[in-house]
């Protein structure tokens, strides 16, 4: 139950004296109340009296219906209103949810809808039911000018496509379903997210289809050569990041070039149940073919990922709503085929035909049900344990663990037969006991074994059962997900072999090749359009995943719209040594945060002011996000990424201990104080190694600036020529700070990510960058956690500051663009770069190659609203985002993050005086920012 905040206060306060006074642990109650700055991610779960699981149940001896019942709406137009319709149900039974709509807006979130059936909503997941985007490539596939290929843009199907309600969070059955009875029914369709027109909405038959019946004779067998289908010529794809790949490593994958990157596969991040891949047939003769396909499954060791097959959206039969392909590290070909490898046949009728493929879990999902009640027990199990000895264990202490939590053994024993359930049915199904999967279930087994037999000692192996308890975590995860990439699907002749294997000699010869080909970088070297005056040069220090995605973006948007073109290298050396060398780039993205001014004084980057349309393009970023990029009068440098912190808290923890999110910084000093009574942690900001965070900034040590800030302090005083370390304001707030550490005892680092995840850090401080991580990788806490914005201070005027300090990168302009004449085109790239639809594309495609945890801090605020998130977490960052501000650089700065990190560790770990650092160190720094402001003062 969630206190009020007065009530909260009252109640903890009391609490603790009792606690003090007899030693005892207590859980607080109150009344509920709506919680202040704060939203919670809102995710469908299958949890509940009310949910689809629940309604599931009640309704399992219901019969699986073999007709459609179907509603015509020709088009009728969905946006902000709801719309009212009747279906006809011919005969009692299950039905899933399906329609045929088309997309009218340009969101990248699925479409979503609230559904009620005769003025109801049959269960609490019909309010949020998820329907599909489909895409296609813009164009053909295309290249740069030396000869490597890109992926096109994805565009949104501006067609009518079929699909049904899902949620891969479904244990039981992957797609919503309800019973219905004989009759007419009133169907209410309600907008939730998206625009979108409907051609029919459909009560689809949910029975299964019939086996496979091999034909009589081969009177109708194709008999004409094999029909090779590309994997990259796919036309639909259900999401934006299924798209083309590069496999230079095969010769067998095709087209295949030793020389440069060529699209040739489909299927990296091809894993979410329900991503669904179409292809289209070239005009068929009728007859009974065999499906083929070259693909490679090299991710879930020791099992198989699974895809239903569809032909014109139709299953041919039963054995098509199922097929297995198993694990290798290389590429395989195989025909679609039963148990004794005889191959199965299907008939197309003279013309096209769509051949569509869907993820699915098939059986994985009995694992996977088995699976998730055992990691929620164990995770319930591990919280009672922590309150009892701590998050470090004491191996000496007898802690009696199996007398303090009375019901241990038989929790255990549960957990045990759970596991060993879940091993067995895993077993049964993929036949490997060499698979990772298993493996680590049965390491987790051998653990609650070992506890079990040696009760007094149980308290020791509380480190392994955590390691194992992540790692089964883990398993749940990967069982989610049924990686698979395809190279080819062939249709050909029965028997027939339709891919060409290459032999040794050319595999050999290929291998050679590519060897030596391996040592030219030909974006390394200046090329011959590098010479054109007109030719910009960017340098990036990334990634050659981030590098192809801008080269791509490049070719296919900024160079067609402005002619200029540009060439990209990927480097690892600084614009100083550019500037040296004479041979610098005219433009530099994703710089250190303090480059800009650090480069600027020295008189190597152009100002930005110079250009008129300049404080338009301010207005495309949060509010004072440009601040660290002024010097003097000068701008030198757009922000790149912008990164800030969020609350993350558990939702079911807090509940269970009474305590609301934190408001203020008094209320979270009160929930960290009842949470670590119960052996649990708060995590905080780490305040890391100076010099491995010294060019990300100031703001990166640690939560001091946030609190600088919130306290209306500043860092430096008003001309940036000195620190404000030696003031006593600044003393009062970086007392507070190390308190933190020093009274509190909060850990000085911690893997938040893990042990927000298991429950025993419920509450702390991190960059937003972490919701991606939570949600891919953490998928058996859905819906139990949220974001807000950080902890606020109370002014004195009553009001309550939460401002945060920012983080990010920058992108500049050299001197040498302004003196070779291309300064034009410079800012021309850069007002590109920093584009909504640039930027939003530019993460869209790094997720493709990397997965959503490879979601980039865009800095763009219109870009950052485009990217697809859960409901209400959008709302959370953006209302973090109103609170950040950014803190100016100056010359010397580096020296001031330096100071404050050597009086934060001389004060926690060396029991300093705080004043005593803060007047040593805060001198230092301002020494050396006097010699900087005095080396470089006529310049800039």
């Amino acid at each position: 139950m969630i206190l009020k905040r007065k009530a909260f206060r009252s109640l903890v306060a009391i609490l603790m004296v009792i606690v003090c006074i007899t030693s005892c642990l207590f859980t607080a109650t109150a009344d509920t109340a709506a919680e202040k700055g704060s939203v919670d991610i809102v995710v469908n779960t299958s949890k509940g009296k009310n949910s689809y699981s629940a309604y599931l149940s009640k309704h399992s001896k219901s019969e699986y219906s073999s007709e459609d019942a179907v509603s015509k709406l020709n088009g009728t137009v969905v946006d902000k209103k709801a719309i009212d319709f009747n279906i006809n149900v011919e005969k009692d039974g299950l039905y899933a949810i399906g329609m045929s709509y088309k997309a009218l807006d340009e969101d990248m979130a699925e479409i979503c809808i609230g559904l009620k059936i005769d003025g109801k909503f049959v269960y609490t997941n019909m309010k949020d039911l998820e329907f599909p985007r489909f895409w296609c490539d813009s164009d053909g596939i295309n290249a740069d000018y030396l000869g490597n290929e890109y992926v096109p843009e994805q565009i949104l199907y501006d067609g009518y496509v079929y699909a049904e309600a899902f949620d891969e969070a479904l244990e039981a059955t992957e797609k919503f379903m309800v019973d219905l009875t004989k009759g007419e029914h009133t169907i209410t369709i309600i907008p939730v997210k998206g625009k979108f027109a409907i051609e029919y909405f459909k009560f689809a038959a949910t029975a299964q289809s019939s086996e496979y019946t091999a034909p009589e004779n081969d009177s109708q067998y194709y008999k004409g050569d094999a029909i090779i289908i590309e994997g990259e010529d796919a036309s639909l794809k259900s999401s934006y990041f299924l798209v083309g790949n590069s496999e230079r490593s095969s010769i067998d994958v095709t087209p295949q070039s030793v020389e440069n990157r060529l699209i040739n596969y489909i299927g990296n991040n091809w894993s979410h149940i329900g991503d669904t891949i179409v292809w289209e047939t070239p005009e068929l003769e009728a007859g009974y073919y065999q499906l083929g396909f070259s693909f490679r499954q090299n991710m879930v060791i020791g099992a198989k990922s699974y895809r239903s097959l569809k032909i014109d959206g139709e299953s041919p039969f039963k054995e098509a709503d199922e097929i297995g392909f198993n694990y290798d590290d290389n590429w395989q070909q195989s025909t679609f085929q039963d148990d004794n490898k005889k191959p199965y046949l299907i008939y197309l009728k003279e013309g096209k035909h769509e051949i569509s493929m869907t993820v699915t879990a098939a059986d994985m999902s009995i694992v996977r049900s088995k699976l998730t009640v055992a990691v929620n027990e164990l995770s319930d199990l591990y919280l009672d344990i922590t309150k009892i000895t701590g998050e470090t264990v004491d191996v000496y202490r007898d802690y009696q663990l199996f007398k303090q939590i009375g019901d241990m053994e038989e929790r255990m024993l549960n957990i045990q037969s759970l596991l060993q359930d879940t091993a067995d049915t895993l077993l049964e199904i993929t036949g490997e006991k060499s698979g990772a999967n298993y493996s680590v279930i049965m390491n987790m087994l051998q653990t609650i074994k070992q506890m079990l037999e040696h009760k007094f000692e149980a308290h020791r192996y509380k480190k392994t059962y955590y390691t194992n308890y992540c790692a089964v975590s883990s398993v749940l995860s990967d069982l989610r997900s049924m990686p698979l990439q395809i190279d080819k699907i062939s249709l050909s002749a029965p028997e027939d072999k339709p891919f060409e294997k290459s032999n040794f000699f050319q595999r050999t010869w290929f291998i050679t090749r590519r060897f030596f080909y391996s040592f030219v970088d030909p974006y390394g070297d200046d090329d011959l359009n590098s010479k054109d005056e007109k030719t910009l040069t960017i340098w990036a220090n990334w990634g050659r995943d981030q590098v192809q995605v801008l080269r791509a973006l490049i070719d296919r948007d900024f160079t067609p719209k402005t002619g200029i073109r540009v060439n990209v290298k990927l480097v690892n050396a600084t614009v100083v040594q550019a500037v040296l060398s004479g041979k610098g780039p005219d433009v530099v993205l994703q710089q250190a945060r303090t480059e800009p001014v650090n480069l600027a004084m020295r008189g190597v980057l152009c100002d930005l002011t110079q250009f008129e349309d300049y404080k338009e393009v301010l207005s495309r970023f949060a509010d004072g996000a440009d601040v660290p990029y002024w010097y003097k009068d000068g701008l030198y440098a757009l922000p790149d990424t912008q990164s800030f912190y969020v609350l993350f808290y558990r939702k079911d923890i807090l509940e269970e201990f009474g305590i609301e999110v934190p408001e203020t910084w008094e209320e979270f000093d009160l929930a960290a104080k009842l949470l670590m009574r119960n052996n649990m942690d708060v995590c905080l900001p780490s305040a890391a190694n100076p010099n491995a965070a010294i060019a990300s900034g100031v703001t990166t040590a640690g939560l001091y600036p946030s609190l600088m800030l919130q306290n209306g302090l500043g860092l430096y005083t008003e001309n940036g020529q000195s620190t404000t370390m030696l003031d006593s304001a600044s003393a009062e707030v970086f007392e507070k700070w190390t308190d933190y550490y020093t009274k509190f005892k909060l850990p000085k680092t911690m893997d938040f990510y893990n042990r927000f995840r298991i429950g025993t850090t419920p509450l702390g401080i991190n960059t937003y960058n972490l919701y991606t991580t939570l949600k891919v990788a953490a998928p058996e806490i859905d819906g139990l956690w949220g974001m807000a914005k950080i902890p606020g201070t109370v002014r004195e005027d009553g009001t309550i500051s939460h401002a945060s300090a920012g983080n990010g990168s920058a992108c500049s302009i050299l001197k040498m663009a302004e003196e070779n004449g291309r300064e034009d085109e410079a800012w021309e790239l850069l007002k590109w770069w920093t584009s909504a639809d640039t930027q939003h594309a530019f993460s869209n495609d790094i997720e493709t190659i990397l997965g959503p945890s490879g979601r980039v801090a865009i800095s763009n605020k219109e870009a950052l609203v485009k990217l697809t998130w859960d409901d209400g977490a959008l709302e959370a960052l953006e209302e973090a985002r109103e609170s950040v501000t950014e803190i100016p650089e100056y010359p010397g700065s580096y020296y001031v993050q330096r100071s404050i990190y050597q009086a934060y560790w001389n004060i926690v770990e060396n029991d300093s005086n705080t004043k005593d650092m803060l007047m040593k160190f805060g001198t230092e720094a301002n020494n050396e920012i006097t010699r900087k402001w005095q080396q470089y003062t006529d310049r800039g």
